[in-house]
């Protein structure tokens, strides 16, 4: 391996690290001053917003977003996406609605800066190694999302999968018991496969653009605890083909779009709608 292409690994890593830690700072200042004017729903799509512009300007990663209107247009909602690897994290940058809240795993919580922040702007954090916890929880989710119309951004894998081909891991059942319960829609969103712009080790970072396409939302009105398998079974399905048709970041999907799919012009900055108030 080149020290060439070993320096420009490493440098490149090293500003995405510098501009997660400046957006993890403006996080916290974000969350404190937006809960003290009443407009604390907003600090997680500003930062998610903030991020995204920052590293897709200084690393030239884009992202081209197909029915992003449905983000707006379904509400409230629970958001789904597939779980790959660090650059997730531009996923929520690009596709993150105004009044969106996510949830995580408890130990991001003592992280300094990232936990100070997802803890001041509403994050659910879930306990994995303890099931009462994790269903009060989710619990609390529910009651959110009844009372504010909120939608909620889960990665149902549970963890990143770091996947080398268009595939994706089984899905847990939370987000799909959380859905039947509260009675609202599925929202899945599918990434492309991002392993060709970065992976660890090969030591590669490189540009390019990543296709995320929204898929129809999925009702679960009338459903009960009984149909959450064969909910979660269809979703997977539905995610995993068009994981496969997306292919990876960087290249063409290799089957046209469908001609009710279109390059969205989605941008929650700019919409006058919000999914909360």
């Amino acid at each position: 391996m080149s020290f060439l292409k070993l320096l420009k690994f490493y440098s490149k890593t090293t500003l995405a690290l510098s501009i997660f830690t400046v957006c993890a700072v403006y996080g916290v200042a974000a969350s404190v001053v937006l809960t003290l004017v009443g407009k604390r729903h907003l600090a997680q799509w500003t930062v998610a917003r903030a991020f995204y512009h920052m590293f897709s300007t200084c690393l030239g990663i884009r992202i081209r977003l197909v029915n992003g209107e449905t983000l707006l247009q379904v509400l409230p909602s629970i958001i789904l996406g597939n779980h790959q690897s660090a650059l997730d994290i531009l996923m929520l940058g690009r596709t993150f609605p105004k009044g969106c809240t996510v949830t995580s795993k408890r130990s991001l919580q003592y992280i300094p800066l990232l936990g100070w922040f997802m803890t001041l702007s509403g994050t659910f954090f879930i306990d994995r190694g303890n099931s009462t916890k994790a269903r009060e929880t989710l619990r609390k989710a529910l009651d959110k999302l009844r009372a504010n119309k909120q939608s909620v951004f889960i990665f149902p894998e549970g963890t990143r999968s770091y996947a080398t081909e268009p595939e994706m891991l089984p899905l847990k059942k939370g987000a799909f018991h959380l859905a039947v319960q509260a009675g609202i829609p599925i929202v899945p969103l599918v990434m492309a496969n991002t392993s060709k712009l970065i992976n660890f080790k090969r030591k590669e970072f490189n540009r390019g653009e990543i296709v995320i396409e929204v898929l129809k939302p999925i009702e679960t009105a009338g459903m009960t605890a009984e149909d959450v398998n064969k909910l979660a079974e269809a979703t997977l399905t539905a995610m995993e083909e068009c994981c496969k048709r997306l292919g990876y970041a960087g290249e063409k999907p290799k089957e046209e779009e469908p001609t009710s799919a279109k390059t969205s012009s989605f941008e929650a900055s700019e919409s006058t709608t919000l999914l909360s108030q």
